[in-house]
């Protein structure tokens, strides 16, 4: 499936999991819900560090790129965030 299929396919999972009068149903939904959120999370981690690793080597390979990086980079060293904010 595509990302934006599994997107409205959970989308519409919340939407019925919050409209049912089965506890047990609501239930079973949310643990596929969050099934399916972790395997999302799998997949775009693995995209995002296929994509470090791309530019890393770029960086080593282009001097122009190595020190743009590097420039980018000085403002914030290298931290171990939990917290990450889009953009």
């Amino acid at each position: 499936m595509k990302l934006s299929e599994v997107k409205t396919s959970i989308v519409v999972a919340l939407m019925k999991s919050v409209t049912t009068q089965d506890e047990n149903k609501a239930i079973n939904v949310s643990k596929d819900v969050e099934r399916q959120v972790e395997i999302v999370g799998k997949f775009l981690g693995n995209k995002f560090l296929i994509e470090c690793l791309t530019t890393a080597e770029n960086c080593l390979n282009d001097p122009k790129k190595f020190d743009s990086i590097m420039k980018d980079f000085k403002p914030f060293n290298a931290r171990f965030s939990e917290h990450i904010e889009d953009g």
